[in-house]
Protein backbone atom coordinates (compact mmCIF):
# COMPACT_ATOMS: atom_id res chain seq x y z
CA UNK A 1 0.00 0.00 0.00
CA UNK A 2 1.04 3.67 -0.70
CA UNK A 3 2.03 6.11 1.63
CA UNK A 4 -1.08 8.43 0.15
CA UNK A 5 -3.56 7.16 -2.49
CA UNK A 6 -6.26 9.29 -4.12
CA UNK A 7 -8.36 7.86 -6.19
CA UNK A 8 -11.07 9.23 -8.51
CA UNK A 9 -11.08 12.46 -6.24
CA UNK A 10 -13.49 14.77 -7.50
CA UNK A 11 -14.72 18.02 -5.81
CA UNK A 12 -17.46 20.85 -6.18
CA UNK A 13 -18.84 23.80 -5.00
CA UNK A 14 -22.43 23.28 -5.45
CA UNK A 15 -23.03 22.52 -8.57
CA UNK A 16 -19.35 23.95 -9.99
CA UNK A 17 -16.66 21.54 -10.45
CA UNK A 18 -13.13 21.86 -8.76
CA UNK A 19 -11.25 18.80 -9.63
CA UNK A 20 -12.78 15.82 -11.87
CA UNK A 21 -11.48 11.98 -11.20
CA UNK A 22 -7.67 12.92 -9.72
CA UNK A 23 -5.89 9.73 -9.27
CA UNK A 24 -2.41 10.36 -7.56
CA UNK A 25 -0.22 7.42 -5.07
CA UNK A 26 2.92 8.52 -3.31
CA UNK A 27 5.09 5.53 -2.48
CA UNK A 28 7.46 5.54 1.09
CA UNK A 29 10.38 7.11 0.46
CA UNK A 30 9.22 9.09 -2.87
CA UNK A 31 9.50 12.89 -3.29
CA UNK A 32 7.25 14.45 -5.50
CA UNK A 33 5.88 17.88 -6.60
CA UNK A 34 2.74 19.15 -7.68
CA UNK A 35 2.68 21.81 -9.74
CA UNK A 36 0.12 23.63 -12.39
CA UNK A 37 -1.40 27.26 -13.38
CA UNK A 38 -3.45 28.80 -10.57
CA UNK A 39 -6.67 28.02 -10.06
CA UNK A 40 -5.47 23.82 -11.05
CA UNK A 41 -6.71 22.22 -8.03
CA UNK A 42 -3.50 21.95 -6.14
CA UNK A 43 -4.28 23.18 -2.65
CA UNK A 44 -8.03 22.14 -3.02
CA UNK A 45 -6.34 18.64 -3.55
CA UNK A 46 -4.14 19.52 -0.67
CA UNK A 47 -6.96 20.69 2.08
CA UNK A 48 -8.74 17.75 1.06
CA UNK A 49 -6.19 15.01 1.76
CA UNK A 50 -5.90 17.04 5.14
CA UNK A 51 -9.85 16.93 5.81
CA UNK A 52 -9.62 20.61 5.97
CA UNK A 53 -11.99 21.51 3.16
CA UNK A 54 -14.84 24.24 3.98
CA UNK A 55 -18.18 23.34 4.77
CA UNK A 56 -19.89 24.36 1.62
CA UNK A 57 -17.69 22.03 -0.88
CA UNK A 58 -18.51 18.79 -1.53
CA UNK A 59 -16.00 15.71 -2.17
CA UNK A 60 -15.99 12.33 -3.55
CA UNK A 61 -13.76 9.07 -4.31
CA UNK A 62 -11.30 8.18 -1.40
CA UNK A 63 -8.55 9.64 0.41
CA UNK A 64 -6.07 6.85 2.46
CA UNK A 65 -2.97 8.87 3.80
CA UNK A 66 -1.23 5.95 6.03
Amino acid sequence: MSLLEIEKLTLSIGSTPILKEVDLAIEEGEVMGLIGESGSGKSMTALTVMRLLPEMMRASGRVAFD
